[in-house]
């Protein structure tokens, strides 16, 4: 009952700021480029100026967020994204820029707060000690956020065709946001990094503070943990190649459908496309919850040994995959067959979201879980400014080159995670069965001495 209630509390909010965010993403370089027909030079900027201030501000905001309490930059980011969502009404370029710097600074505050309060409530109410796992509830995220996603999509695509402009979603999500701020500030127990006495909280009970610091045998870790290291590049080649694939995907099924109709006009259904990316992506993240959840081993060493690798092999296998995808994407013009390869990405998307999560929860400590994330992101955010920067008027050829060195990327990443998390992971698995045999078998000669004392 108490696992039920703390996933209500935290979804309904988080789906709710993650559907305002959703409206606007497959339309973000659409009406920059075509609406507001703004040179590709001038979309580079604007992009590079969200992820200048993302990469500028991601110490500050997960600093602030660990010392005055996520609460409070969970609702921080609701008033910065409404005001970088209303920034798009405007065709002023220092406005545009502007509404792209806080875009910047809200999307530290969504990849870090929401997060680091859902884990850190996590622990306080010692749902580590239930049947509601932290992967579990890493899986139920990405699969609600992805069909929220697709939903998103299909309303973003009807209010694109009633309204005839494609900013009207973005307006949409402000309202959307102001949701979510109520909820916050209605449902929502404050919690902060740092160290506390603890006291207990009900289920109703939500002005308590759930201050707490995550147990020393989960695990936990500051930046001196080398995984931390291999995750950080990990996270930065693949969430850095998906930024610059946000950025590509219109453009490149645009000029292939125009290549192969060029009678047909301007009719790409962005909304829909995103949506059948996100069920892709849903269908990746049901696949992670299942081998996850498929715990029952016929032996301690299958079950310490699988468990310990298996969402390394995950991991892995997501990276593998979408580097092959990138790697097909650059050598296909066909529309076909670019959609499909998209597809395959956002399914690899979907396997690597909770998989990531799970590794990040287990890792970092919930004393600087903010500002260890908005550290982490630090070398994403630099690595997608510098693949802007250089986007070339040959869009074709500059596509094709991002795509390799994108397949690239991602095959280092994979390499990185089997040997920093994989090999590590398997020592440690066989280290405690070793330790459970040595138990045993001291165990049973402590018995058979008993056993001797008694005859004698």
């Amino acid at each position: 009952m108490e696992a039920k209630q703390f996933r209500k509390i935290f979804l309904r909010v988080y789906l709710v700021v993650m559907a305002s965010e959703w409206l606007q993403n497959p339309y973000v370089y659409s009406l920059f480029r075509e609406e507001k027909a703004l040179e590709e030079r001038e979309v580079a900027t604007l992009y590079i100026a969200t992820y200048v201030s993302a990469a500028s501000s991601a110490f500050l905001t997960g600093y602030m967020a660990d010392r005055f309490g996520r609460k409070i930059s969970c609702l921080m980011f609701c008033i910065i994204h409404s005001l970088a969502s209303s920034s798009v009404k405007f065709d002023a370029m220092w406005i545009l820029i502007m509404g792209r710097i806080l875009s910047g600074i809200g999307l530290n505050l969504l990849w870090t707060s929401f997060e680091s309060w859902m884990i850190t409530e996590y622990n306080a109410r010692a749902l580590n000690q239930s049947l509601f796992p932290l992967s579990a509830m890493f899986g139920v995220m990405t699969k609600y956020n992805c069909m929220t996603a697709i939903l998103a999509g299909a309303v973003g695509y009807c209010i694109v065709q009633v309204s005839g402009s494609k900013s009207n979603p973005f307006i949409v999500g402000v309202f959307l946001d102001a949701v979510a701020a109520l909820l916050i500030l209605w449902t929502w127990n404050e919690n902060n990094g740092a160290s506390a006495n603890h006291k207990s909280c009900g289920q109703d009970d939500l002005g308590c503070d759930t201050t707490v610091k995550m147990p020393d045998e989960r695990g936990t870790s500051t930046l001196g943990d080398p995984r931390i290291w291999v995750l950080s590049f990990a996270s930065c080649c693949f969430e850095g190649v998906m930024f610059i694939f946000t950025f590509f995907w219109p453009g490149t099924l645009r000029g292939a459908h125009d290549t192969e109709h060029p009678d047909h006009g301007d009719n790409t259904p962005y909304g829909v496309i995103f949506a059948s990316f996100m069920a892709a992506m849903v269908l990746g993240a049901i696949l992670f919850s299942f081998f996850i959840r498929n715990e029952n081993y016929a032996t301690t060493e299958q079950a310490t040994t699988t468990g310990a690798i298996l969402p390394t092999l995950l991991l892995g296998a997501a990276l593998f995959l979408g580097a092959s995808s990138f790697l097909v994407a650059a050598l296909s013009k066909a529309e076909l067959h670019l959609y499909s390869t998209f597809l395959l990405l956002e399914f690899c998307n979907g396997v690597y979201v909770p998989a990531m999560a799970y590794y990040r929860g287990m890792i970092v400590d919930d004393s600087n879980r903010a500002l260890t994330y908005g550290l982490m992101n630090i070398p994403l955010f630099i690595f997608v400014v510098v693949a802007l920067y250089t986007t070339s008027g040959d869009r074709e050829e500059h596509r094709q080159t991002v795509f390799v060195l994108s397949a690239v990327l991602l095959l280092t990443a994979a390499v990185s995670v089997v040997l920093g998390l994989g090999l590590p992971a398997i020592r440690s698995g066989f280290s405690k069965i070793r330790n459970e045999e040595d138990m045993h078998d001291i165990d049973s000669v402590e018995k058979d001495g008993s056993e001797l004392d008694n005859v004698g």
